[in-house]
């Protein structure tokens, strides 16, 4: 993240993988407030909360952006910061020496080994050579659309040597971490932003806030309720909204203490010889996962949601409603013909989905 992030207060318009519908303040009573951030994890960050005053809703935004900003800081992989180890830190010290970091690092990496052993290695917090290769040629992808390419299997072979989570050290005690084989590199994005999301709103929690919608780039968590309701209301865009005729979202979630995590292959991609490539990348094919075009899933924890949602997009159906039954998820996926289907307990969640 290059630069200094801005935050305004406003009605926010723009299309995401998920967002909070807009109630009308209860009166009399905590009012509903609204702001937003660009910045921390190269995207748009929202809060809307319910607070007695906007000074002390401002209190709770400043706590909220300020913790993001903090923690992209400390899990950024691309940028370097003075007097801090961060990823990048750890990257550049692959196979030379071990990288004193911060508590937060070592709490998220150790989400990401339990995720990495809970979806049998498909989220993969050590993809980085791997992810590194499909980053660089989509780049250039979007830059020169004439000469966009793929990656050689060669390539990506070799890079997928140096993927395993098994050669990630992590001493707790002397809070260090150690990449053991040189080229070898972290790619946090499959769990950063949901783990970064949570942090940021429990310490909005501890200042005195107790109803929030926070929305990361459309992974939205819930804290609470609102007033005089039982649940937030948050909406699931429509991967096919962009075209004409179709509606904007695919259902609406009623949420309490809880998280969706969105992945789609709308998002992030680039275009070779006339076929889309996605951002998330199966680790058995070391190809762009192509199955869906998107999945929702909904989580007590917010960084379990981040991770169970790439996951998802890349196993098969059978072994997706599998996991999302061993680690209490609920799921809603919609498959390449545009078939839809659902985990059992998703319909007590959703809007449109029956039981």
């Amino acid at each position: 993240m290059q630069g200094s992030p801005s935050r305004k207060g406003s009605a926010w318009t723009w299309a995401v993988a998920a967002l909070p519908l807009l109630f009308a303040a209860c009166a009399p009573g905590p009012k509903r407030h609204q702001t937003h951030l660009m910045g921390p994890f190269d995207t748009i960050t929202v809060l809307m909360a319910y607070s007695k005053s906007e000074k002390d809703f401002n209190k709770y935004a400043d706590t909220v952006f300020a913790r993001l900003e903090a923690l992209h800081r400390m899990y950024d992989i691309f940028n370097e910061y003075n007097g801090l180890n961060n990823i990048r830190t750890i990257n550049a010290n692959a196979g030379i020496a071990p990288v004193e970091v911060a508590q937060e690092i070592i709490d998220m990496l150790l989400a990401a080994r339990e995720a990495y052993a809970l979806t049998g290695g498909v989220t993969n917090a050590a993809m980085g050579p791997v992810l590194r290769i499909w980053h660089d040629h989509r780049l250039r992808g979007i830059a020169d659309p004439e000469n966009a390419s793929l990656p050689s299997m060669s390539a990506l072979r070799e890079a997928a040597e140096r993927t395993s989570m098994d050669n990630v050290v992590i001493d707790k005690n002397m809070r260090t971490v150690f990449l053991r084989e040189a080229g070898m590199s972290l790619d946090v994005g499959s769990i950063a932003k949901g783990y970064a999301a949570e942090l940021a709103l429990e310490a909005a929690r501890e200042a005195g806030l107790g109803s929030a919608l926070l929305s990361v780039g459309g992974h939205v968590v819930a804290l609470g309720t609102p007033p005089g309701r039982g649940h937030w209301k948050v909406a699931v865009q429509n991967p096919e909204a962009a075209l004409e005729g179709e509606p904007d979202t695919v259902d609406i979630l009623s949420l309490t203490d809880a998280t969706v995590s969105i992945s789609g292959a709308y998002q992030r991609f680039y275009v070779v010889d006339g076929q889309a490539f996605g951002h998330v990348i199966d680790p058995k094919t070391l190809m762009p996962a192509n199955s869906y075009k998107q999945v929702a899933v909904v989580h007590p924890k917010s960084w379990m949601a981040d991770a169970l949602s790439t996951a998802l997009f890349v196993l098969p159906p059978d072994e997706g409603k599998a996991l999302a039954a061993a680690t209490g998820a609920e799921a809603f996926w919609i498959d390449r013909s545009g078939e839809r289907f659902a985990t059992p307990g998703y319909a007590r969640l959703s809007s449109f989905v029956e039981q």
